[in-house]
């Protein structure tokens, strides 16, 4: 069995010295894979190859990826002063002086705190492939303890779903067992209202043996029973198979869920519609539990 739950947690962490990086990764479930990865402006070039990888892997769910990273190597940010700048607003700020006769002097410190943009920043782009060769081992632990850790949460998932499946195949054998004692009561039933109807008129047998026989296949639920256990085994089917079942699963549980309605309505007897109750009230359980199923 190889089922996995959309619930995960996992975190990996390493320090080289000269650089450090801390992943932590969670996961809830939804119908699709909704990946949101939170990077620092240094590893930004890899988020296309991270979201991949987690779209290969991870397959469904609400994925929160957060990713920090730390460097003390040689900065690749470098500063210049942009000469031709500075010497046009030394040239206005003499001008001024002149001409309005002001006194005092200009300092480099004026220049710097009027007109910061003469210093100007450049950034060397970072060296994105071996950004890559450290961060991707690290993604690759991250997601298989993830993964690990969503299978042993699937195990007690699946666990669960066969006990209620028992428990629904329990109940469809004491509807089978008590459907043909309510079919005879309601034979019966109709029988004792024809006659009353026509206590005075004569009415020949056999036109009463076929409203009987209406009424019976109206009544016939076996097709129901018959239905409503093979998807049963075949929910079992995709349990025991594993992969990516849980949306054949919870199609599964809609059909059962139909099956049992229609016993239900069929049925018009009071202890197959609480069984019916019960049936629905352990789908219900299930359905909460396949929705966590990747």
């Amino acid at each position: 069995m190889n089922v996995r739950s959309m619930t995960a947690y996992a975190r990996q962490e390493v320090n080289q010295g000269d650089w450090s990086v801390n992943l932590e990764l969670r996961s809830v479930n939804s119908r699709f894979l909704d990946a949101h990865i939170r990077l620092p402006k240094s590893l930004a070039p890899l988020e296309d190859r991270i979201r991949k990888y987690l779209k290969e892997t991870m397959i469904r769910g609400r994925v929160d990826l957060f990713v920090t990273y730390i460097s003390m190597e040689d900065s690749t940010v470098s500063f210049e002063p942009d000469l031709a700048m500075a010497r046009e607003y030394v040239k206005a700020v003499d001008l001024l002086k002149r001409d309005l006769v002001l006194p005092g002097e200009f300092a480099i410190s004026d220049l710097l705190t009027n007109l910061n943009e003469v210093i100007l920043v450049r950034e060397a782009p970072a060296d994105t492939e071996l950004l890559w060769q450290r961060i991707f081992p690290l993604l690759q632990d991250l997601v298989k303890a993830a993964c690990t850790m969503a299978q042993k949460e699937a195990e007690a998932l699946v666990q669960d779903i066969s006990s209620r499946l028992d428990r629904i195949e329990e109940l469809l054998s004491a509807i089978e067992k008590r459907a043909p004692e309510r079919l005879s009561q309601a034979q019966e039933t109709l029988r004792e209202r024809i006659q009353a109807m026509v206590a005075d008129i004569s009415v020949d047998d056999e036109r009463i043996a076929q409203e009987i026989a209406v009424l019976a296949d109206r009544l016939d639920i076996t097709e129901e029973l018959v239905r409503a256990r093979s998807h049963v085994g075949q929910f079992r089917h995709y349990l025991r198979q594993g992969g990516e079942v849980g949306r054949r699963l919870d199609f599964l549980v809609q059909e059962i869920f139909r099956e049992v309605n229609t016993i239900s309505s069929k049925g018009s007897d009071s202890s197959i519609s609480q069984m019916v109750v019960e049936i629905k009230g352990e789908l219900e359980k299930i359905r909460e539990q396949v929705q966590n199923l990747v």
